[in-house]
């Protein structure tokens, strides 16, 4: 007797019910996976340190170049960066990277000496034996304009605060970078947790203070073993008291785990000062992440900024935030997404109101043919051989 009989003829249909299911199932969508045009991520998170939120995100796509960022260089001796050849210039030092390996700078890359102490304008790539290359900075250290013409590295690793970053990279003013420093400062010198020193124009002054590297190197201390975890993580999400205030998108796991444990100590002087203002019932997820990396509102035109050889930026400003985009040799090396702070908000003109429909053959406003008048000139900082007066 065959099994068909044996089994029955209801028993026959039930199993070519079992069997045509099985055909149409399938997997489910895991609902962490993030599609950009670049490819796909799988966020990771969130982990939390206190009032600091970080996600992970990860990627199977990864540039196999390999790469050194700036104070790693600097500490090894194989990168040189000095006050520009001949005439000293605030805004373009000199940068040689010495080493076999490209050089990877992210704004808020601080170099401290020469004339004064500079800040890395934007994220960029310096190729392998490069020579002496022009460099974008800003000074942080409004009014000295004198010493020597090296550089060398910070005792604390930490990038630049975002304020100061945003208004360099965003903004691009000196005047606007020189006001962030002093709000930074101002207040890590008022705030009973921090109550950093506050005696001198330097930004390193106030992230070089004991009670402020404290507070970095435990608060990277507290989120370093979430990378060892997670090897195909190429970008981070930080966020404090529960608002998401950056993004980054590195070419691979190294660049990513060279200027992360920088990015926390960075945030960990952001995420004190905004300790008091925490809100215990705010919380991220990743659908948070999502919408943020992907949602735009009231997008503006996009601008592109040339920036070193090789070298672009892409700035594509909406409502809440600014996507910032760099090109190396026409590939993509760095994305960011920025929220906008009150550096940015200060600086965008006022909205103009539309303009009225003029009367058939009325006279024309004087106004209407008026000289425009020209906006303000950024403060710059005197040549060397100027009196450094402010």
């Amino acid at each position: 007797m065959t099994k068909a009989a044996t089994l029955g003829p209801w028993s026959i249909v039930l199993l070519a019910l079992i069997s045509l299911g099985g055909c149409q199932r399938s997997d489910p969508v895991n609902p962490n996976l993030l599609q950009l045009d670049e490819g796909v991520f799988e966020v990771a998170g969130p982990y939390v340190h206190e009032n600091l939120t970080v996600f992970l995100l990860n990627s199977n796509e990864q540039d196999d170049r390999d790469f050194i960022t700036l104070d790693q260089g600097l500490r090894d001796g194989v990168v040189k960066v000095n006050e520009q050849k001949g005439q000293a210039q605030v805004q373009q030092l000199e940068i040689d990277n010495e080493s076999d390996q490209y050089l990877f700078l992210q704004e808020g890359d601080r170099v401290i000496g020469g004339q004064q102490d500079r800040i890395i304008i934007t994220s960029l790539v310096i190729p392998p034996k490069s020579g002496k290359m022009p460099l974008p900075s800003f000074c942080v250290e409004q009014g000295r304009w004198q010493g020597g013409k090296a550089f060398h590295y910070s005792a604390n690793a930490a990038l630049a605060p975002k304020d100061v970053r945003e208004a360099c990279k965003v903004v691009n003013q000196q005047g606007v970078v020189w006001e962030s420093v002093r709000g930074v400062k101002n207040s890590a010198q008022q705030s009973p947790t921090v109550n950093a020193p506050n005696t001198n124009t330097s930004l390193t002054e106030t992230l070089e203070a004991p009670q402020v590297k404290k507070l970095s190197d435990e608060c990277a201390e507290a989120l370093k073993e979430i990378l060892a975890d997670h090897p195909r993580a190429v970008g981070v999400v930080i966020a404090v008291n529960g608002k998401i205030e950056e993004v980054n998108v590195y070419p691979n796991q190294k660049v990513l785990s060279q200027l992360y444990p920088r990015l926390l100590q960075s945030y960990a002087l952001e995420a004190a000062l905004a300790k008091n203002n925490a809100s215990e019932e705010k919380s991220l997820a990743v659908a948070d992440v999502q919408a943020f990396m992907t949602e735009r509102k009231e997008q503006a035109e996009a601008s592109k900024r040339e920036v070193n050889g090789d070298n672009t930026l892409m700035l594509c400003p909406s409502a809440e935030k600014v996507e910032c985009q760099t090109e190396y040799a026409g590939k993509i090396v760095h994305r960011q997404w920025l929220s906008k702070g009150e550096v940015s908000q200060r600086a965008e003109p006022p909205a103009q109101p539309a303009p009225q429909q003029a009367a058939p053959n009325a006279a024309p406003n004087q106004a209407d043919n008026a000289v425009p008048q020209q906006a303000p000139r950024t403060p710059r900082e005197p040549q060397p051989q100027a009196s450094p007066k402010r």
